[in-house]
Order: structure tokens, then C-alpha cells, then sequence
């Protein structure tokens, strides 16, 4: 089976960080899986787009890279700063007397 076959299997990012052998903390998966899942699926589109002919080992290693770069976008930013789904794209934020951020 190829490595495209498997991850057709997979359903959550736990499956796919388990995958790819990448250890995790479920602090961090928990509330980011739906960002680490649209982050890593916009790694495989390009991988897939500008790599022709890779074997399984070469793909594997190459997905396996972009899960792991997925899931560390998350240690150190949150979906507002990355702006994966339209409503973060979209969010507006706003001065309030003490200056806090606040989103609306």
C-alpha cells in the first residue's frame, strides 16, 4: 500500500502525527487539530504539485517533515496569527480603553 493510500485511512490528527512516528503533546493537538490538519493538507497539495515521481520512502520523509512543521507552528503561534479558515482571515480586531487586543 502507498503512503497517499494510507493517509486516505487516517481520521484525525493524532492517526497521522502516530503515522509519522512524530511525538506530540495532546495539550497542543487538542485545541489545534483542525489548524495542524489544514496547515500539513496545504504541504501535501504543494509536495504533490512540484514533486513528480517520488518513491514511498521519499514521500513519506517529505510528508512526514511538513506534519511535523505543522505541528510546530502551533507550539509557538495560534490560528489567529496563521490564518488558515476564512473566519481567522476574516477576524477584525479592535483598540479597547486599556489596550487590549480584543477580537471581534
Amino acid at each position: 500500500m502507498s503512503v497517499l493510500e494510507d493517509l486516505q485511512k487516517l481520521k484525525d490528527a493524532e492517526d497521522f502525527l502516530n503515522y509519522f512516528k512524530i511525538e506530540y503533546d495532546d495539550k497542543v493537538v487538542k485545541p489545534y487539530r483542525l489548524h495542524i490538519l489544514k496547515k500539513f493538507s496545504l504541504y501535501v497539495k504543494e509536495v504533490i504539485e512540484n514533486h513528480e515521481n517520488l518513491d514511498d520512502e521519499k514521500l513519506y520523509d517529505l510528508l512526514r517533515e511538513g506534519l511535523m512543521k505543522a505541528y510546530e507552528t502551533f507550539l509557538h503561534s495560534d490560528p489567529i496569527k496563521e490564518r488558515l479558515f476564512s473566519v481567522h482571515k476574516n477576524a477584525v480586531f479592535f483598540e479597547i480603553e486599556n489596550h487590549d487586543r480584543r477580537e471581534i
